[in-house]
């Protein structure tokens, strides 16, 4: 993908200067990733929903379920394991009075949840898959999966004390991608073929289970801004051609030009079905996942993108995004980006 484009520097004879126009996607995920099994028993909570409402383009991943270890309450305070089973545990320390879940003189009640029966098991509890609070009244007031918590730790900054390495934790392989602009995301998961056929057919990455839904891990993405950035071309590098299909403008630069006007009018807004498309046919020309079987021939030039709208490149940025993504063949693209910067 390109640099953004130069300011203008000072124009030819001829008066005319070669512009281009890029568009940058800036997306976000609302909502920390789940895995399938999560998902059947989260799509009808109305705060997941909403949640969910703006997000128009989903990744379908997979890594060995984590699961909460010798989860016990001490002064407050929930001390316990984050574990896959592929090496050491991570040890974590959650303070709901520290993070404001919690008034400091108001009781709390702690249940976790199992993928496994294990009515009555005392604390400490062993291979948990999620936690949930409950004041007095027995109202929930926070749940947790493992990669809930995590979640919150990296993207949301929330001060929950990790001692281990969870970074390992933030790896997936990405089997598929799609959007579901004109539907609601739950609704298009909910009957999705390829999905079915991910838990059907994906062998299990992790231990002691042989269940790929809870393995098979949803991301959505919601695109929250699209930035527009024009300016004067830098130019092809010295013996190399420019890439195929890159639209050039030639103006002054000149507000009273008619061409420099509609140049800098804009194009297109970040809700539009053009950027889902556009992002979505960028996340599968990058990752080229293998379960999408219609593959993106020559991107950008892809139908009812942004490229057909005259925009000149495409620039993508995922916020609070900590994970690293791969695709079966190994590697990543997204490995080492400035988290700061987005890709």
């Amino acid at each position: 993908m390109a640099r953004d484009p130069r300011p203008a520097p000072a124009a030819p004879e001829d008066g005319l200067l070669e512009w281009m126009k890029a568009a940058r996607i800036i997306a976000k995920i609302p909502y920390p990733p789940v895995s399938a099994w999560e998902f059947g028993q989260l799509k009808t909570e109305r705060a997941v929903r909403d949640r969910l409402k703006g997000a128009t383009v989903y990744i379908i991943a997979q890594r060995p379920i984590l699961w909460f270890d010798q989860v016990r309450v001490e002064d407050g305070q929930i001390r316990l394991d984050i574990n896959d089973g592929q090496g050491p545990p991570v040890k974590a320390i959650v303070d709901p009075y520290g993070l404001g879940i919690f008034a400091t003189d108001e009781p709390m009640t702690v249940e976790c949840g199992f993928h496994h029966d294990a009515t009555d098991q005392p604390p400490p509890w062993d291979r948990a898959a999620s936690l949930k609070l409950y004041d007095r009244d027995k109202t929930l007031r926070v749940w947790w999966s493992p990669q809930k918590l995590l979640f919150e730790a990296f993207a949301l900054d929330r001060p929950i004390l990790l001692a281990g390495d969870p970074e390992r934790f933030m790896d997936f392989e990405i089997h598929y991608i799609g959007k579901a602009y004109d539907q609601r995301l739950w609704k298009r998961l909910k009957a999705h073929e390829r999905y079915l056929d991910i838990l059907t057919y994906e062998k299990v990455r992790g231990v002691d289970h042989a269940q790929p839904s809870l393995e098979i891990t949803i991301f959505a993405l919601e695109v929250v801004e699209l930035e527009e950035l024009h300016g004067v071309r830098d130019g092809s590098e010295e013996g190399q051609a420019d890439p195929p299909g890159l639209t050039i403008f030639r103006h002054p630069d000149n507000p009273a030009d008619p061409r420099w006007r509609a140049f800098r009018r804009r194009w297109a807004q970040a809700h539009e079905p053009a950027v889902t498309t556009e992002l979505e046919a960028a996340l599968i020309d990058l990752f080229k996942p293998a379960h999408n079987t219609i593959k993106v021939k020559v991107y950008p030039k892809i139908a009812g993108g942004l490229h057909a709208l005259g925009y000149s490149d495409t620039l993508l940025r995922l916020k609070n995004c900590p994970y690293i993504f791969r695709t079966e063949a190994g590697g990543t693209p997204l490995e080492g980006a400035d988290p700061e910067d987005g890709w």
